[in-house]
């Protein structure tokens, strides 16, 4: 049956395939789209025979099939529907009239990055209904008695399942935009049949396509299949030095590790497109903590118990011989609690780049029971080791209360015992603490000037009434009671942005001592806008934490950052206002380092304007206001499209500010500026993450800015790498 298509302009990738080139599809967006000429005829006999290699599988928690093709009426029990459901179980879907019959398969379930010969064959003659997998029937079913279908009134689609009700609102979506039954990789040699093919036919058709590849089937690798961070080259919002997934979403930076010379992060991923849901672990690999290679998918979703709802947040540490070990929540929505703690290990210690990992598939840590805490909450474990044994802190939350932090304790890294609350707060006082507290860290900071080891306690609060930000205390830990003693009670902010900098993860760097931080900087943008991009959140810049000469938190970005510089465009120094901007005329750009001391002599506000417009019609201001000791970061003017602007202003604030007392002091500021992407450092103690979207071209500016009169100490402008990740 000959199958006329149309591709979406720009969208449908094109890839070797088994035979000839093959269509990559996207997983969200693409699709083929057609009609049958025999609509409304009946046959009792129909093969659908394809190739694929997904990308992924999952269904984000929905029985729709991601369809490899579709003509499915499932509200009139019409047409067919074949495809992948959850965790690669392949399934054959047939329209009988008064009902619509389905088989799946337990067994033969069709692998990600791998080939795979699929078939689904209803055979009216002797009423069943089969699925093949590389030439193997894998599944069968007896319909009981003969059955028929006829085809549906609806299009048939590629790479996408039809709608399941005749009611277009009623199509299952995520966030109203993205579709969930859509096919995500590479499909070839799609064929219908007007007759049941049978089983010897399907082994011959099979080992034909091997056969021309010399009894091995070609290979579908992330070279073929992956994502192409190439797509974005031209999007003048997407970051280019940044940690950032090669495409689609991305949520927090997890389990840093240092490994045989290299540096290892992972993160949340959904390859299925830029939205939440279908959770794995993405996986970046670096030498210098600045320049990363992307690598294959390190955990993905499975279809035991165990895991298949998500491979959510996690840490790292190492084993009694060295080798690393991964800590994950793992995802199970049908049970409660529906969070565990699960572990994976190096499938080859002996590869630097730990490409391919290796589930336990056991529960390694559970939610202690009968203490009050809240049911579903119990994720993302933090590891380190101290004194021949492990201790593992867990996010939890007090039924009825506040957060708090778990701390369990183990010397084989398998059994693990409960050992109390790491540290609570009063829920009343502080209710922007939330009611469960996510990634919680606890860092070693060195010794303060009293020669106490000081430790920084960090966490992310989420839940009614939570400010979903980073907060963190300074203290001492009490292994021996394993609790931790904060100097105050009152917790304190790192950044001063606005869902810019959350999701906080960190390392005591093996290889300099640093503790390092990690987060993730969300975009505040639309799902439609995630759609039309592609691609959603980065993350921030590393970190390095330590105690200042007056024993407070001290945040600087790492010092290898310094290896993006290209070309220094400005360097001034004791300058007034006016002539340091007169330095910085035709000074533009987008992906730039700014360093700036500025000494107040009479002005009373003082600061700089950033991607600014040559007349300021697009500008954002980034200031200190000496009256109220706050500084602030005032997006107002960042974009002249409204819809931009008002679309901001619904997911943040387009003024971020903070408390911040310079004390008469130089105000020195430390700003990096990546496409969207907006990070200043104040004195080395604060910062203000946040996200602009200027929609002129000219919109790269700098202007220095002051209310009165300043001196400007010191002045210095780089233009950075692109490294385009």
């Amino acid at each position: 049956m000959a199958v006329e298509t149309k591709d979406k302009p720009n969208t449908v990738q094109w890839r070797d395939g088994v035979q000839n080139s093959c269509l990559l599809f996207d997983g969200y967006s693409t699709s083929i789209e057609t009609t049958l000429d025999n609509v409304g005829a009946t046959t009792d006999q129909l093969s659908v025979e394809a190739w694929v290699a997904p990308r992924s599988h999952g269904s984000h928690g929905t029985d729709r099939l991601e369809a490899v093709i579709s003509q499915h009426a499932l509200w009139k029990d019409q047409g067919f529907e074949f495809g992948l459901g959850p965790h690669g179980s392949c399934s054959f879907r047939v329209g009988l009239g008064n009902n619509t019959a389905e088989v799946s398969t337990d067994s033969g379930r069709v692998p990600t990055y791998e080939w795979s010969h699929i078939v689904g064959v209803l055979d009216g003659g002797d009423s069943s209904l089969s699925v093949f997998v590389n030439g193997v029937k894998v599944a069968s079913r007896d319909l009981g008695e003969p059955g028929s279908i006829s085809y549906a009134d609806v299009s048939l689609l590629i790479g996408k399942s039809n709608k399941p009700t005749e009611q277009a609102n009623q199509t299952e979506t995520v966030s109203s935009v993205f579709n969930v039954g859509m096919f995500n990789g590479l499909i070839d040699e799609l064929t219908l049949y007007e007759d049941a093919l049978t089983k010897d036919q399907i082994a011959s058709h099979y080992e034909q396509i091997r056969s021309q590849h010399d009894g091995d089937l070609p290979k579908a690798g992330i070279k073929e299949i992956g994502l192409d961070p190439s797509l974005y080259r031209d999007d003048h919002h997407r970051p280019e030095f940044h940690l950032i997934a090669p495409g689609h979403w991305m949520n927090e930076p997890h389990a840093p590790l240092y490994y045989d010379g290299q540096y290892h992060l992972f993160y949340q991923h959904n390859p299925k497109g830029p939205y939440w849901g279908n959770i794995h672990w993405g996986h970046w690999v670096s030498d210098d903590l600045v320049h990363w290679r992307h690598l294959p998918i390190a955990l993905s979703p499975g279809p035991t118990d165990l895991d298949p709802d998500g491979i959510w947040s996690g840490n790292a540490t190492y084993d009694e011989d060295g080798d690393p070990v991964l800590f994950y929540t793992a995802g199970n929505m049908a049970n409660t609690p529906d969070q565990v703690v699960a572990t994976a290990t190096p499938a080859d210690t002996t590869d630097p780049e730990l490409v391919e990992w290796e589930k336990t598939n056991e529960v390694t840590i559970e939610k202690p029971r009968r203490i009050g805490l809240r049911e579903n909450d119990f994720r993302d474990p933090y590891i380190w080791r101290e004194d021949g044994r492990w201790l593992c802190l867990v996010g939890a939350g007090i039924r009825g209360g506040g957060g708090t932090a778990l701390v369990y304790e183990s010397k084989t890294l398998e059994e693990w015992q409960f050992k109390g609350h790491l540290f609570e707060t009063d829920h009343d006082q502080y209710p922007e603490l939330g009611t469960v507290w996510e990634l919680p860290i606890l860092l070693s900071l060195g010794e303060d000037s009293d020669g106490d080891e000081k430790y920084v306690f960090i966490i992310s609060p989420v839940g009614a009434g939570a400010d979903i930000e980073v907060y963190y205390w300074l203290g001492e830990w009490d292994a021996d009671d394993y609790r931790f003693v904060p100097d105050t009670e009152a917790p304190q902010r790192i950044d001063y942005g606005d869902f810019g900098f959350t999701g906080p993860s960190a390392m005591r760097d093996p290889k300099t001592g640093r503790c390092i931080l990690f987060t993730i900087a969300q975009d505040q943008r639309r799902p439609q806008d995630h759609f039309d991009a592609g691609w959603a959140h980065n993350g921030g810049l590393p970190l390095e934490l330590y105690l200042t000469d007056d024993d407070q938190l001290g945040i600087d970005p790492i010092e290898e950052l310094a290896s993006l510089r290209q070309t220094e465009l400005v360097n001034v120094s004791d300058q007034t206002l006016r002539s340091a901007n007169e330095e910085l005329t035709g000074v533009a750009g987008d992906i730039l380092e700014i360093s700036l001391e500025i000494d107040s002599g009479g002005a009373s506000k003082y600061g700089i304007e950033i991607r600014k417009s040559p007349h300021g019609e697009e500008q954002t201001l980034i200031y200190y206001d000496e009256e109220c000791e706050r500084i602030y970061a005032h997006r107002e003017e960042n974009s002249s499209d409204v819809d931009v602007r008002s679309g901001l202003a619904k997911r943040s604030s387009l003024v971020h500010s903070g408390e911040f007392e310079l004390d008469g002091g130089t105000l020195r500021l430390h700003l990096f500026l990546d496409k969207s992407m907006i990070e200043c450092y104040v004195q080395s103690r604060k910062s203000i993450t946040t996200r602009v979207y200027p929609t002129r071209p000219d919109a790269t500016g700098l202007a220095l800015w002051a209310d009165g009169d300043v001196t400007v100490e010191a002045m210095q402008v780089w233009e950075l790498e692109e490294i385009g990740l």
